[in-house]
């Protein structure tokens, strides 16, 4: 990564003035180091915002063996929990905070509003909520949670509501581009298997292909190559195209989109070593 931002002003005559990447890379580090010249760091927003999630259920874990006194007056222990602050709950605010920084994009006044309409929205305060609240549609709100789970969970509001943290997410963007092309790349020459530099070149430049025509630009290259591509070879490449534009706009969808949160919500995550936003 280093030598990409030191060949930029000789090879290409230009400057990298952002880089975007996760907020635990070392790539970051490394380039500083070596750039010749200043280069800005902003934060991947799909990464920032499962920091959410995974600090409130290290605030839960962290809390178990405390002990809470509820409204009425009832000894309670710990924050998570029926009634309190439950997965689905926490998958709702941290999607509720990755929408307030996407739509506030630009804007660190309102961005910084709209993180903590969903702290008050949480405490039964809605004068700052937006149209997602359900008591802006008349409707009962049903998901409040009690005075000591809201407090208990102000510190994690405090934290990833800095400046110094929303600043670098001000343009509102993601990897998600980045790790798709990544993800073509893997599936031309996984990371577990060993493969010589010609298969990965032409795995590289293969999804480089794919990843900005789809799959009917490989017909290009074989009529450069003076290969006449028959009927089903067409056929299918445009096929995947279309599949794949069609799978797009489903996924878009508002129904599938809820649904897809419903079925995360629902399932328990995995111990795994490596945890998004982990850090």
């Amino acid at each position: 990564m280093s030598a990409i931002f030191k060949r930029s002003r000789p090879d290409r005559g230009l400057d990298y003035v952002h880089y975007l990447g996760d907020g635990d890379s070392k790539a970051f580090s490394a380039v500083q180091n070596s750039a010749p010249y200043q280069v800005d760091k902003m934060e991947c927003c799909g990464h920032v915002q499962k920091r959410m999630g995974k600090r409130l259920m290290d605030r839960v874990s962290s809390l178990k063996g405390s002990v809470f006194t509820d409204a009425k007056g009832k000894k309670v222990k710990g924050i998570g929990g029926a009634g309190k602050l439950t997965q689905k709950a926490t998958k709702r605010i941290q999607g509720h905070y990755g929408g307030a920084i996407r739509n506030n994009a630009g804007n660190l006044a309102s961005m910084k509003k709209a993180i903590w309409a969903i702290w008050k929205h949480r405490g039964d305060d809605h004068r700052d909520c937006l149209e997602w609240c359900a008591s802006k549609q008349g409707k009962p709100v049903k998901n409040v949670l009690p005075k000591f789970v809201v407090d208990a969970i102000k510190p994690v509001f405090e934290a990833l509501t800095k400046d110094d943290l929303l600043k670098k997410c001000l343009h509102g963007g993601s990897q998600n581009p980045n790790e798709s092309f990544h993800h073509l790349i893997w599936e031309r020459c996984p990371k577990t298997v060993f493969v010589g530099r010609r298969r990965l070149e032409l795995g590289f430049f293969d999804a480089v292909l794919v990843f900005n025509g789809g799959e009917s630009e490989r017909l290009k290259v074989l009529k450069n190559l003076n290969i006449n591509p028959g009927h089903h070879a067409i056929k299918f490449a445009f096929g995947v195209d279309t599949n794949r534009i069609k799978r797009s706009v489903y996924g878009g969808d508002l129904d599938h989109i809820a649904s897809r949160r419903n079925k995360s919500a629902s399932v328990a995550p995995d111990d795994n070593n490596y945890c998004a936003g982990g850090f």
